[in-house]
């Protein structure tokens, strides 16, 4: 018995904004921290701010004005510069070639260009003096500036992955709690699929999941009362089968009995075919009697009872029955065997009922004045029975469904002295057998023909 836990209850949209709230103020965290860190870097000498070129670039105006002439080590730290001539010829400088022009558009009026260079121009005697600059930080290393990102770029990538790492993590923490609180319902779902029907679940803090936590347990019960009831009509059942199947011994002693006794009054030839199917069919019922007993016991089909038997008089035996069963309606039996195999193995009483049961519906859907067809043939390592009549045959639905257990719906062989179950256990025989049970109408002739393979 599970322990019933009671906590305070929560919408499943808080606990889902328990976590994004969790993820949003992480994001702000982490954002205001490195930006604190990468603002204090200038402090340690590691970087510049964005305006230390442009700072230099004033510093060193005079300088460069006023002096005789211009050369690099005058130019200020983090910037390039270029020198024209009042024409526009370039006379010196570091800037390559082909940025030149955008350079001299700043003499004209330019203070930057598109691809975010500033510049300012310092005029001399006959010649400007252009340096060029960017308005970002930079490190104060050379080595650094060489080998990494810059600092703007560096902390966008790692503000990126600190995120991304943020988002993995509240994800795989949210993945863990919440497969947490659903555990209890895969434990209560699995306690029902192995039929412990006492048991009761815990309940979370999730108002959603215990709702259907509830609705599982109101399952179970409701479950657990069904198969209680269903256990008791089921004993209920096996009780009045196990009656009903002794009881029928009396009555089938009985019609043996007299049936013995009517040899002894003289009977004709005819008389005595008949008294002779009497008797065998009622030593047949018995059998069917004690098999159903076994079977209401035990719950399961009878397994078969594998024994190698003469076929030639396995099948006078099924002939015989056959005879009995067509004298009743005036049908002919026609009687073709085409085997040579002198014995197989099997459970002679099985495949005699799987037998009975295909002569039966023959004989039931034949009119009178047709035939029955009987014949055998080997093949492919398979012995073949087949059972053909000249009835209205099988409907298209019934050669799909006519084997499983209780079809009745069969239009075009429509009888109410059948409970659909002739074909299933012919079926469910010649499985047991390791064959099949092949239905088919005859495309030549009208009727139907059931065929019983079974391996040689």
């Amino acid at each position: 018995m599970g322990r019933v836990r009671k906590e305070r209850e929560i919408p499943l949209s808080l606990f889902y904004l328990k976590y994004f709230l969790y993820l949003f103020f992480g994001v702000i965290a982490i954002c205001i921290v490195l930006f604190l860190i990468f603002s204090s870097l200038d402090s340690f000498g590691l970087i510049y701010y964005a305006n230390y070129a442009e700072k230099q670039a004033n510093a060193s105006f005079d300088k460069i004005r006023t002096a005789d002439k211009v050369s690099e080590d005058m130019i200020p730290e983090l910037n390039q510069y270029i020198i024209f001539t009042l024409d526009g010829r370039v006379k010196d400088g570091n800037i390559e070639a082909g940025e030149t022009d955008r350079a001299w558009e700043a003499v004209q009026g330019s203070t930057s260009d598109i691809k975010g260079n500033y510049y300012k121009v310092i005029p001399r005697d006959q010649e400007y003096c252009v340096l060029r600059y960017k308005i970002i930080p930079q490190y104060q290393s050379e080595t650094l500036r060489r080998y990494l990102l810059p600092p703007e770029a560096l902390f966008g990538v790692t503000v990126i992955a600190c995120i991304f790492s943020l988002v993995i993590t509240t994800a795989l923490r949210f993945g863990h709690v919440l497969r947490k609180k659903l555990n209890t319902l895969i434990s209560a779902a699995d306690h029902i699929q192995h039929e412990d029907l006492d048991y009761i679940p815990e309940k979370g803090n999730i108002k959603e999941i215990n709702k259907v936590l509830s609705s599982m347990d109101n399952m179970r019960h409701a479950l657990k009362l069904s198969l209680e009831s269903q256990w008791s009509m089921e004993q209920s059942r096996k009780e009045q089968i196990s009656a009903l199947a002794h009881d029928l011994k009396t009555p089938l002693t009985l019609i043996r009995g007299n049936a013995e006794l009517l040899y002894e009054t003289n009977p004709t030839d005819e008389q005595l075919d008949c008294i002779s199917y009497i008797e065998e069919s009622s030593l047949q019922i018995q059998e069917y009697v004690q098999m159903l007993m076994e079977i209401n016991k035990s719950g399961n089909l009878v397994s078969p009872k594998l024994q190698k038997v003469d076929i030639n008089a396995f099948l006078q035996e099924v002939q015989k029955q056959a005879k009995g069963l067509c004298m009743g309606k005036d049908i002919q039996l026609v009687w073709e065997t085409n085997h040579t195999i002198p014995n197989i193995t099997i459970d002679p009483n099985l495949l005699m009922r799987a037998l009975s049961n295909v002569l039966a519906n023959a004989t039931e859907y034949t009119p009178s004045g047709g035939n029955i067809t009987f014949m055998t043939e080997e093949e492919n390592g398979y012995l073949r029975l087949s059972i053909r009549d000249t009835g209205t045959g099988f409907s298209p639905e019934a050669l799909k469904y006519a084997t499983t257990q209780f079809y009745m719906d069969d239009q075009s062989r429509n009888s109410k002295s059948h409970y659909g179950i002739g074909l299933y256990v012919a079926d469910s025989v010649a499985k047991q057998h390791g064959g099949r049970l092949i239905l088919e109408n005859n495309k030549t002739k009208q009727g139907a023909i059931v065929t019983i393979e079974i391996p040689v």
